[in-house]
């Protein structure tokens, strides 16, 4: 999946120097990206962020208005020993009330810009030997529309033989999709977002399963619609009495953001002609 990293003017980074006399060094992280993460089968959406670097005590960040959204500071042995990586998600509200969950919150994708406005996202800390770490990354509006997985929903497939297909999508779901919004040229018609690439997860449907927890994780290219999940996977999983199984597809565009679809599919009972104990675990 291609990053896109947004550097910080000179002039703004002079700026952010000189306001801190004290730092003897400003350097970029190694990775920070921001983007917008929208189930359109749950109907939910959600802020997400990551930040590398070398070894850091303090880090902030500001949305594209100045508003510090997030700030942490290691402690105790912890600030001794430094931070690298910090990723984070927003909680995920719904885009619409679900009557089966009345205490959920609900914040439609206007109401949801509105808390996270598009443009450039800027991360700063002090690191380990007194030196800075800044860098920006931008947030777009560009959400690629959701996966049609609807060949493959809700089915019943032999072990040997489940494949997650899906085809592109042209718009964000019932759920979070606001034509008002695409009409006004707030956010890009979905049908229009180029897909750089495409997410398969697929896990047991069961709270109770085993652990530890194994999922299946794959990204493939862009022209690639089809997976073949493993059946090794499969096997392990159905000789500990596990059946049903859930899946998402998830669509990727160029700066990261990504919106998933969800099904589910249940494994054949009667696989005794194609049993091969060398697929079993011990």
């Amino acid at each position: 999946m291609k990053i896109k990293l947004c550097v910080l003017p000179l002039a703004i980074l002079g700026a952010l120097t000189m306001s801190h006399p004290l730092a003897a060094e400003v350097a970029e992280w190694d990775e920070f990206k921001v983007i917008i993460e929208t189930n359109a089968t749950d109907g939910d959406i959600g802020f997400h962020a990551l930040a590398d670097g070398d070894a850091w005590r303090w880090a902030s960040m500001e949305d594209p208005d100045g508003n510090m959204i997030w700030s942490t500071r290691a402690q105790g042995g912890l600030m001794q020993q430094g931070l690298t990586e910090n990723f984070f998600e927003s909680a995920e509200p719904l885009c619409v009330p679900d009557p089966d969950e009345p205490d959920e919150a609900v914040a439609d994708l206007a109401e949801f810009i509105t808390r996270f406005p598009e443009g450039d996202y800027i991360v700063r800390a002090n690191t380990n030997e007194g030196d800075r770490l800044l860098s920006s990354a931008e947030l777009t509006y560009n959400l690629p529309a959701a996966p049609d997985i609807s060949p493959t929903e809700d089915t019943e497939q032999y072990i040997h033989d489940v494949v997650i297909e899906w085809n592109p999508g042209v718009d964000l779901g019932d759920k979070c999709h606001d034509q008002s919004l695409i009409d006004d040229g707030i956010v890009a018609d979905p049908a229009d977002v180029e897909i750089v690439g495409w997410e398969v997860v697929v896990e047991p449907d069961d709270e109770d399963a085993a652990e530890p927890f194994r999922v299946f994780k794959v990204q493939v290219p862009p022209e690639q619609t089809r997976v073949l999940v493993p059946e090794h996977y499969l096997w392990m999983l159905f000789d500990e009495g596990f059946t049903g199984f859930k899946f998402e597809v998830g669509a990727i565009e160029e700066s990261g953001n990504q919106t998933f679809s969800e099904g589910t599919f249940e494994v054949n009972h009667d696989f005794s002609f194609l049993h091969d104990e060398s697929f079993h675990t011990k």
